[in-house]
């Protein structure tokens, strides 16, 4: 793949209370994620954890996105860039699958912001 990561492979990094091992295979799946979520923000849309398993020819399945979703917040904080697991929700409640969820409706705003062109018309 031509697009690399911020953040490198074998180097462990916080997923919830434990530390996780960037694997090469969940980096190719965090770089294949990471331009889903890129175009997901172009169109300032969201993503179900399902389609975003589907776009990445599901390497990774819903119910284990936690280690990758952090990856791309870690990813995203090396760049300097709003946290693109923002835009990853559950189809069920139309929002994010962690504990607390108040970081992601301002972290969503600034990624279609970045991602988008500005901030959305107002008419």
């Amino acid at each position: 793949m031509s697009q690399q990561l911020a953040i490198t492979v074998g180097d462990r990094f916080p997923v919830g209370e434990r530390m996780h091992r960037l694997t090469p295979r969940l980096a190719q799946s965090t770089i294949a994620a990471r331009s889903v979520l890129i175009d997901v923000a172009q169109h300032r849309e969201v993503i179900t954890y399902g389609e975003l398993s589907d776009s990445i020819g599901r390497g990774v399945l819903p119910r284990h996105m936690g280690p990758l979703l952090c990856m791309i917040s870690h990813d995203c904080r090396a760049r300097g860039e709003p946290s693109l697991a923002a835009l990853v929700v559950s189809a069920a409640t139309g929002e994010v699958g962690t504990e607390d969820e108040s970081w992601a409706p301002p972290e969503r705003l600034a990624c279609w912001a970045r991602w988008s062109g500005g901030a959305p018309k107002v008419y």
